[in-house]
């Protein structure tokens, strides 16, 4: 049998190559920046190659740093999925859920009490983040995440796939409005590509120019800041059906010009292949398809 090189080493290699941080590296791993920096030698002298090019204040993978990434992380994935597979879960009563801001806010939270009548001794933790967290580093049990589903070394079971509507308060919208108008009427903006293509497809619908002209209010990523906004009656956003049709029903916010368009991502349920073994997670699986196949799409 070949000889290894020291485990810590490859788990150390394994997590700055990541985040291209030995910093970032060493607090996730909860050991010093110099413990990184001498595994990594110690890495680098048995293969004799240079894994990282070293800058002032990054660090950047080799040629041979990226061939090497991607088998020590599917190793220690299957190490770790190994493992799950016949140990017992040690938190059986404990489940931690991430998802993305806008849903956790406007969907999950207000929900998880009807989960946790079904489950009452069930101690449920919710990391609301847009950012894809590690699920071995934050000990998360599963996430809902919206996009293609494609996340290496996780299993991915879809949940919804989403439209895009034109919304506005019922105040604003005028028994003669029409797309025109939209040119000189603020308009509420998340910076997303799937709603940037919405709104760009719309205006090619109409012949209108481009997003100039229009007076916007405009937010990097945040749907619960434009939903709020839209509520308020401060102009017309695109926003996901998902997030606002009990609004829509409820008449809080009305659909314009009978515009939709689907969304290129969608809502996906991920963990680790292991994780779905989990009893809880298989409880909160069942229970998250059943409510999403209760949101109702506007006709």
């Amino acid at each position: 049998m070949r000889k290894l090189p020291p485990l810590n080493a490859l788990r150390y290699f394994s997590v700055a190559a990541q985040t291209l941080s030995f910093k970032e590296a060493a607090d996730q791993l909860f050991v010093t920046q110099a413990a990184i920096s001498q595994h990594i030698k110690t890495l680098e002298a048995f293969l004799g190659c240079q894994l990282f090019i070293r800058g002032h204040r990054s660090v950047s993978l080799t040629q041979a740093g990226q061939r090497l990434a991607p088998y020590v992380a599917s190793g220690f994935t299957s190490f770790l999925n190994g493992v799950d597979s016949v140990a017992a879960d040690d938190q059986p009563n404990s489940l931690t859920i991430t998802a993305t801001e806008s849903l956790s806010i406007r969907w999950l939270v207000p929900r998880l009490s009807k989960f946790q009548t079904l489950q009452p001794d069930m101690n449920v933790k919710i990391q609301p983040t847009n950012t894809l967290l590690d699920f071995e580093a934050n000990d998360i049990d599963v996430a809902i995440r919206f996009g293609t589903g494609d996340y290496p070394n996780l299993e991915s079971q879809k949940l919804l796939e989403d439209t895009l509507y034109l919304v506005c308060h019922p105040g604003l919208k005028e028994k003669a409005l029409t797309p025109e108008h939209l040119v000189n009427l603020p308009t509420l903006k998340e910076q997303s590509s799937d709603i940037m293509l919405a709104w760009n497809k719309f205006y090619e619908m109409h012949s209108l120019p481009l997003g100039q002209g229009l007076t916007s209010l405009q937010v990097d990523d945040s749907s619960v800041t434009i939903i709020e906004a839209a509520l308020a009656g401060q102009g017309f956003a695109m926003i996901r059906n998902s997030l606002i049709y009990e609004q829509l029903e409820k008449g809080q916010l009305v659909r314009l010009f009978d515009f939709n368009f689907p969304c290129q991502y969608a809502y996906y349920l991920v963990a680790p292949p292991s994780h779905f073994s989990r009893i809880k997670v298989q409880h909160f699986s069942r229970w998250v398809v059943e409510q999403f196949g209760q949101i109702t799409k506007q006709h």
